[in-house]
């Protein structure tokens, strides 16, 4: 079984003076200060001798112009490869590139490369946090569709990691190294199978899948 850790990559710039420091109440996060959040998942979740595979979808550079996405996906590249090398695993990396323009299509387009890319008894974790909706919406559709489509795929994790964008320039430097801010990394992975639900729900069903939903969510 491969593990496929699926995500898009961060469009803003990362400010070294600015970081993100990442927290989470599902989670026990590693020591390790990490850029982004699903690098956080991967150190946790992969074990020596794991077949890995990293699918990111990147905006493509423009003209000769290089975009922040690409910086990012070269120092989110570097943190995992320090992992994998370090837990002796098989791994590779796999781009889809994103163009800057798009239509109607675009995200269909999108949602075939990524359900391709995904194989029988693949166990999948999934950060949706970077990226325009759409394509996060259609990441999330293709995993839902190779979920049920192919044989033996496990979602294994889904999550979402609140942004935090630096700083407040109110802030002196001491004062940010005494209490920086936190963003939270969630785990959003019952979302997913409540749309399972949803999808293989008939007509005539939703009063009783209104009860069943009242034993699972608890308000």
């Amino acid at each position: 079984m491969r593990k496929v850790f699926l995500s898009s990559m961060l469009l803003n710039e990362l400010k070294p003076e600015d970081p993100t420091y990442y927290t989470s109440d599902d989670f026990e996060l590693s020591e390790n200060r990490y850029d982004f959040p699903m690098t956080y998942l991967i150190d946790d979740k992969v074990k020596a001798n794991d077949e890995i595979v990293i699918i990111t979808a990147i905006q493509q550079d423009s003209g000769n112009n290089v975009n922040n996405a690409t910086v990012n996906y070269k120092k989110y590249k570097a943190e995992v490869e320090k992992i994998l090398q370090e837990r002796n695993v098989n791994f590779k990396f796999e781009e889809i590139m994103l163009t800057e323009n798009f239509d109607s299509l675009t995200f269909n387009k999108f949602f075939k490369q990524v359900a391709v890319l995904i194989n029988d008894n693949d166990q999948l974790f999934v950060d949706v946090t970077f990226g325009m909706k759409p394509y996060c919406i259609s990441l999330f559709v293709a995993v839902a569709y190779a979920e049920k489509a192919a044989r033996n795929v496990d979602v294994d994790t889904v999550i979402y990691a609140q942004k935090y964008s630096g700083f407040s320039r109110a802030k002196t430097a001491e004062e940010k190294a005494k209490d920086p801010s936190k963003s939270r990394i969630y785990d959003i992975t019952g979302l997913f199978y409540l749309n399972a639900i949803a999808g293989n729900a008939k007509p005539g069903q939703k009063h009783k899948l209104d009860k069943a939903l009242d034993l699972l969510i608890n308000d």
